[in-house]
């Protein structure tokens, strides 16, 4: 699954991967647990965040121009977003996580101010910074 997370070619495998490890990760504390061990499963959910509020921005800035080419920027929807950092927020769940979430810290905080962000989303990304600050 976190393979298919990884490839930025395929909107649609990448998103299906969204589905299932949020599903997983919010089903089941032992999945959570599996996924979160994997060495690059927030880092992989992570980028499929700033990519999407990447395109985001791209789509802005090119709203009142005119295309020559047919190819524009394609953010995933607010819902994969939000499913993205509801997994992330599972993940951070898990005890043994806590020193992956910190190596990520910085990319959690930018997430979370983004202009770009739905608010829901900034919310619970908030959450997981809460959450790995804990002692």
């Amino acid at each position: 699954m976190l393979r298919f997370l990884r490839d930025r070619k395929s909107a649609v495998c990448r998103e299906m991967a969204v589905v299932l490890l949020a599903s997983l990760a919010q089903g089941h504390s032992l999945a959570a647990r599996a996924i979160a061990l994997q060495e690059r499963s927030i880092g992989d959910l992570l980028g499929f965040l700033e990519d999407s509020l990447a395109a985001a921005r791209c789509q802005q800035s090119q709203a009142g121009l005119v295309h020559e080419q047919n190819a524009p920027c394609e953010p995933a929807s607010v819902d994969m977003m939000r499913r993205a950092a509801r997994a992330l927020l599972a993940l951070a769940e898990v005890d043994e996580s806590r020193s992956q979430f910190t190596l990520h810290e910085s990319r959690l905080l930018d997430i979370s101010v983004s202009p770009a962000v739905d608010s829901l989303v900034s919310q619970v990304i908030c959450e997981v910074l809460f959450l790995i600050a804990r002692p």
